[in-house]
């Protein structure tokens, strides 16, 4: 019984036009795709950057405080007598100001526990939003593939549409208008 004899390697030539070929085919697909992931990038980027940006307006405004009290405790606890000095005369300062004017100095004061507020889990699309996204966008991309011969086949898209499922159920203007989508 005879052995079948391995197959013969490409040659350089063969090797350099596949590379070549897969190449274009590469950018078949970029070109194809791109529109559609910058759609997708954009609507994503709708859903998730205001959480995103509420979450790092609140952390900076904690470090920021933290950083302030930090600042208090250390020149309180280095230099206890400069730190009550310093209290006194803000607090008679504002005190003096206060008769002058005739206004209580303790009336000013200002809070904003929003500023610290990190997102609820209300505030951020729900998994199943994001999955649908997910998959409406793969039913539209459009395959690229090489055949044997190295020629480039281009397939079409599934057809499909983000389902409003998707859509994140949000305050008017948290989807751009030029996306197209009426909420």
């Amino acid at each position: 019984m005879s052995s079948p004899s391995a197959p013969q390697p490409p040659t350089p030539a063969e090797s350099a036009q596949a590379a070549v070929q897969a190449t274009l085919a590469g950018d078949e697909y970029q070109t194809l795709n791109a529109p559609l992931q910058g759609y997708a990038d954009l609507y994503l980027q709708s859903m998730l950057d205001p959480a995103r940006a509420q979450l790092s307006s609140a952390i900076n405004a904690q470090t920021a405080l933290q950083g302030a009290q930090a600042q208090q405790a250390i020149q309180s606890q280095v230099d206890p007598l400069a730190y009550a000095t310093r209290q006194m005369n803000l607090k008679a300062a504002t005190s003096r100001l206060g008769q002058l004017y005739g206004m209580d100095p303790t009336a000013f004061s200002y809070t904003a526990p929003g500023a610290f507020a990190t997102p609820t889990s209300a505030q951020i699309p729900a998994m199943s939003n994001i999955d649908a996204l997910t998959k409406a966008v793969a039913q539209n991309m459009v395959p690229v593939s090489l055949g044997k011969g190295g020629n480039i086949n281009i397939g079409s898209s599934g057809g499909g549409s983000i389902p409003a499922s998707a859509l994140p159920a949000q305050t008017p203007g948290a989807i751009p208008s030029y996306l197209g989508i009426k909420a």
